[in-house]
């Protein structure tokens, strides 16, 4: 008779089909967030994601027994590999089960951040600095800023803080004296959310960095590097998929060029309607090759000034502009 309980059962039944179901896992720290800010995460999450939580014994238990089956499958092995055999999963870790944009569910998350007092014993997620002013507590409180070297003066018959204190910094573990502080000047320094650590989508690991990382903003480098390797293939003649309409359409422009300068006709592309149009002035900047300005007359009383004799261009057709 098995002395497993059907709790336990129960619980590696839903992971396994968790598993098998989604093929994104966001791994959430779940320090300082209360049961009913969970709950509705949960339910801001419905239809999109699934939470599940439990002991990490037991879950690092379901994972080392799915990669040694007989049908584990690459996935199996690769979750057993980073989170049993490098110890990631441990802490206080919400497992959120997804098939959407991980983005997505970061919104979601975020959501449902509360604001929170400074506790006693708590590490400080966040600087925290007391800024000057009014505090509106009794002169009486004025040596309890004192302790704390915190400047002050009386000022209409209350404690004024007359400078910009930090009491916390990041990493900082809260003392009783500075949660008293902070809880008279009624401030409420601290955010809490299930926040992501790190996450695995298809197999890969990732940071909780990488979520920062939108498609939008990968869209945009990928424009941003395309319009610098075309930039460069023009400006060294060196043709690539990149440069070629580019590189047709500079060429175009000195075609219809030479064909304004001189007598040749071309009909291809509308080349005899847009060299009529440049002629009659219809089309004036069309092809900017064709002509250059007229130098502008010189000022009464000042010799013109001495021709500048012009290099010849020797580039190729296909790099005119550059």
């Amino acid at each position: 008779m098995s002395n497993i309980s059907d709790d336990k059962l129960a619980y590696a039944e839903r992971m396994n089909t968790l598993l098998d179901t989604y093929s994104k896992v966001l791994f959430c720290c779940l320090d300082n967030v209360t049961s009913a800010q969970m709950h509705s995460v949960r339910i801001g999450l419905r239809g999109r994601a699934e939470v599940l939580v439990g002991k990490k014994t037991m879950q690092k238990k379901i994972l080392r027994l799915r990669a040694e089956s007989e049908n584990a499958t690459p996935l199996d092995q690769t979750l057993c590999r980073l989170l049993c055999d490098e110890n990631k999963l441990v802490g206080n870790l919400a497992l959120v089960f997804t098939n959407e944009d991980t983005n997505a569910i970061q919104v979601v998350l975020d959501k449902f951040r509360k604001q929170a007092p400074a506790r006693v014993g708590a590490l400080s997620p966040v600087d925290v600095t007391i800024a000057a002013g009014n505090t509106g507590l009794e002169p009486t409180m004025t040596s309890f800023f004192q302790a704390l070297n915190i400047p002050t003066k009386i000022a209409k018959g209350t404690v004024e803080i007359t400078a910009d204190k930090k009491v916390l910094s990041v990493g900082d573990r809260v003392d009783s004296s500075t949660a008293a502080l902070l809880t008279k000047l009624n401030i409420s320094p601290f955010w809490y959310s299930a926040e992501v650590m790190f996450y695995i989508a298809n197999g890969v690991l990732y940071s909780a960095e990488d979520l920062k990382v939108s498609d939008a903003a990968m869209a945009e480098t990928m424009k941003a590097a395309i319009s610098n390797l075309t930039a460069v293939s023009l400006a060294t003649g060196i043709l690539t998929e990149a440069s070629f309409p580019h590189a047709i359409m500079d060429g175009f422009k000195n075609l219809l060029a030479a064909s304004v300068q001189t007598e040749y006709v071309f009909t291809e592309y509308n080349g005899d309607k847009l060299r009529s149009d440049i002629k009659s002035g219809k089309a004036v900047g069309a092809a900017p090759a064709a002509g250059k300005p007229a130098a502008a007359a010189p000022a009464a009383g000042k010799p013109a000034p001495a021709p500048v004799e012009e290099e010849e261009d020797d580039g190729d057709m296909l790099g005119g502009l550059f």
